[in-house]
């Protein structure tokens, strides 16, 4: 006698998995979509009176997220604003990731000379270019810059107020 040969769904139809009904929450109960925020530019309230703050970047995982979702939306402001909202000690490690490119460089310059430079916030550009320029490819990246993307960075940087010693190393540097 010869056994047919039947599939799984042959000998137990009712074991098929069955989509499970919709359901449906009352007008009165429905919320509001939740709105995505980055993780680290969450604002904290300071009370009424005072801005909001944005949080210091925990990764340089997440810096790079931010960074190519800015350089997809070519905003250099909303980049300028992620680096004000880092902390000093933390630029050194969101530096320090093997993705940093000559792009990026350009990016940090660009967001400094439109944002930090206007804002008066020349002790805080000093920080973010000492900090790129102690990361790990910072003088490999720098031998690859075009001679305009170095004059550009000279100019940003002569046009900082600041101590003039300091200002100088950075030019040798860049």
């Amino acid at each position: 006698m010869r056994r047919k040969n039947r599939s799984f769904r042959q000998i137990s139809p009712n074991l098929r998995k069955q989509p499970e009904p919709v359901k449906t929450e009352p007008e009165s109960v429905k919320t509001a979509p939740v709105k995505k925020e980055k993780p680290w530019l969450k604002r904290q309230e300071q009370g009424s009176a005072g801005p909001d703050k944005a949080t210091e970047a925990p990764t340089s995982f997440s810096f790079l997220q931010h960074w190519n979702e800015y350089k997809k939306k070519k905003d250099e402001s909303g980049f300028a604003k992620l680096l004000e909202s880092c902390d000093s000690s933390t630029l050194g490690r969101l530096f320090s990731t093997p993705m940093l490119e000559a792009d990026m460089v350009m990016g940090i310059c660009g967001a400094i000379s439109l944002h930090f430079i206007p804002n008066k916030l020349d002790a805080k550009a000093v920080e973010v270019l000492t900090a790129l320029s102690k990361a790990p490819r910072f003088d490999v990246i720098t031998m690859l810059l075009s001679s305009k993307d170095k004059k550009s960075i000279h100019t940003m940087i002569s046009k900082l107020n600041y101590d003039a010693s300091v200002l100088e190393k950075l030019k040798n540097t860049f």
